[in-house]
Order: structure tokens, then sequence, then C-alpha cells
């Protein structure tokens, strides 16, 4: 018989990693778009929104790849353990984790529609990076909620 009690603190520790890999991936989007000592957070966002960084194709290989293999592990470790959570339905970790799945590669892929110009502004990078943040927020609590 399995003793899930045992599972919680490998499942703690992921959620604290987890939540500093989040956050310094989100201080690399800003720092990358030009975040700079003397600006505020908000202000990058603006510039952003006017005129995002030029994106190539090249650049979107360099960067898609990596983030496609490391953001498809962490999604699929993070959504492997809801299979031990007694609280939430197999059908509802499903769901959410697909959803991750797929804003996820929408943050990804929204850098083709700058690179292509196709969007002007960055305004769909600061969409899809919020809701893959908040998704991902949401279960990352589902997870924590489960212990």
């Amino acid at each position: 018989m399995k003793n899930i009690a045992l599972y919680s603190l490998p499942i703690r520790y992921m959620l604290i990693y987890v939540l500093l890999i989040l956050m310094s991936g989100i201080w690399l989007f800003l720092l990358s778009q030009g975040l700079e000592c003397s600006d505020t957070v908000i202000s990058t966002l603006k510039n952003i929104i006017a005129s995002p960084v030029e994106k190539s194709v090249e650049g979107l290989i360099e960067v898609a790849t990596p983030h496609l293999f490391a953001i498809g592990t962490l999604i699929f470790v993070t959504a492997h353990f809801m299979l031990f959570s007694t609280k939430f339905s197999q059908k509802l970790s499903l769901i959410v984790a697909m959803f991750l799945f797929v804003f996820a590669l929408f943050d990804i892929f929204s850098y083709f529609a700058i690179a292509f110009g196709l969007v002007v502004s960055g305004w769909i990078k600061l969409v899809a990076l919020s809701g893959f943040v908040l998704l991902f927020l949401l279960i990352l609590g589902l997870v924590g909620f489960s212990l």
C-alpha cells in the first residue's frame, strides 16, 4: 500500500523550485525587453506594447527550441504530481494541464507573430505570457492544495 504522505516533501520542494524558476523567467523576460536600473516594470511593459524589441526567425529558433523542451518538461512534471491528488478529479487535472500546454505554445509562438510582422505591438507576447503564468500558478495551487 502506498504511503501518500511521503510524497509531500518532494512536492513541496518542487513547488518552491518551480516558483523560483517562474520568477526568474519573468525577470529575464523583462530584462531582455529593455528593463534597466533606472526604469520601472510599468514603463518597461509600456515599451513592450509600444515598440517591442525586434525579432528575427533565427532568434525565434534559438529561443523556441530550449523553451519548448524546458516548459514542456516543467508542465509534464507538475501535472504528474496531480496524479497523487485525492482532492481533485483526474479530469480536472487533465483539462488544466492541456490548457497549460496550449498557453505555453501560444506564449512561445507569439514570437512568430512579432518576427513575421503579423502584429506590430508587443501586446500579444504580454497576453500570452500572462495567461501562461496565471494558469501555471493555478496548477501549482492545485498541487499545493492537494497536499
